[in-house]
């Protein structure tokens, strides 16, 4: 290569690279357009200020969940599921239902939030409707007979010894 043939492809080669740092730069700032585009759709924490669709656990549990999720009471093959009409009055259901609902409340705000909160859902339920769930003891109102409520005996705990915890600071 002669050094006239050098001295031509360098200011070439100089022109090449500011073309491609320009156009670097024109997709940067593309990316970061998409980015901000991006973040203002789906915000972390939003649905924080709508409020939710149902005002109470009880508004949600008979409005929504029980008319949507229907599961038959009492002997279904071999699974036996249980109801309590005063559901309310079981500590843990009152829990689980809540954080069904709580979860339902955010799961319907996003565009696939509610795959994650039906496979929740799916979890739950037998645990609820289940033959050591809550309602375990309790008949919903049928062809054979009354509504029963039965609430569960409280378990016994035994405090735990004052330096029990001590390794827990």
């Amino acid at each position: 290569m002669t050094a006239t043939t050098s001295q031509r492809t360098c200011p070439d080669a100089a022109t090449r690279i500011d073309e491609l740092a320009a156009e670097v730069a024109r997709l940067a700032a593309q990316v970061a357009d998409l980015q901000h585009a991006q973040a203002d759709r789906v915000r972390p924490g939003d649905g924080d200020d709508q409020p939710p669709l149902y005002s109470t656990v009880e508004q949600w549990v008979t409005t929504y969940l029980l008319p949507t999720f229907p599961r038959p009471v009492g002997e279904v093959g071999m699974t036996r599921w249980h109801w309590c009409e005063q559901w309310w009055r079981h500590d843990e259901a009152v829990t689980r239902l809540t954080a069904l609902w709580y979860g339902w409340e955010q799961a319907r705000l996003q565009m696939t939030g509610m795959l994650p909160w039906l496979r929740e859902l799916d979890h739950q339920l037998p645990i609820l409707y289940g033959d050591d769930g809550p309602f375990r003891n309790c008949a919903a109102r049928g062809d054979l007979g009354e509504t029963r409520h039965h609430s569960p005996p409280e378990m016994s705990a035994e405090p735990a010894r004052e330096s029990w915890w001590s390794w827990w600071d």
